[in-house]
């Protein structure tokens, strides 16, 4: 008997001491509205005085008017790589109200973590929101910045001016050339 409680109480003693280790990550996430001047936001997030497996999931916010294509990124540099990394992004996403759009592609995974994305296709005008997630690995201070871009799409009289206007460039180099 005395043996069975000696086996139960080393057991829960590890059972808190695992449970105290995995409470320690702490969620460090953030929503943040991307200011857009003109068609381009900068963002990004100073993490200080956070601890050792903290988690983030920010989200950066925007408005897209009308028909867009979209590009952006986002990097995180730490002194070094392994145990000198500050920071680590694990994935970079473009959503919509219905769900994500696009993920994003890893450059890198060292002392520079570089992530990019881009749409395939125009984007509606909708809102959406840019989310940027990582673990900090350390105590020290990190950060992170992006961008992100948007670039109109030509509405279709556009095109229809355009093809016009060669139209009647071709035209008049070839009534020059008749009248030569």
């Amino acid at each position: 008997m005395t043996k069975t409680k000696t086996i139960l109480a080393a057991l829960a003693l590890v059972g808190a001491t695992a449970g105290g280790s995995l409470a320690h990550a702490a969620d460090i996430s953030q929503t943040t509205a991307a200011s857009l001047t003109g068609n381009t936001a900068h963002f990004g997030r100073d993490l200080t005085a956070y601890s050792v497996g903290d988690l983030f999931t920010d989200r950066f916010t925007f408005t897209s008017g009308n028909l867009s294509n979209f590009v952006g990124g986002v990097i995180s540099v730490s002194p070094g790589a392994g145990p000198a990394k500050n920071l680590d992004i694990t994935g970079l996403s473009l959503y919509n109200a219905l769900g994500e759009v696009v993920a994003g592609t890893n450059h890198g995974n060292g002392a520079a973590d570089v992530w990019t994305i881009k749409s395939m296709g125009p984007l509606t005008a909708d809102s959406y929101y840019l989310q940027v997630s990582g673990t900090v690995l350390s105590t020290n201070d990190a950060s992170y910045a992006g961008h992100l871009t948007l670039a109109p799409v030509p509405e279709p009289a556009t095109y229809g001016m355009m093809l016009g206007g060669l139209g009647v460039l071709g035209f008049l180099a070839r009534r020059r050339k008749n009248q030569a």
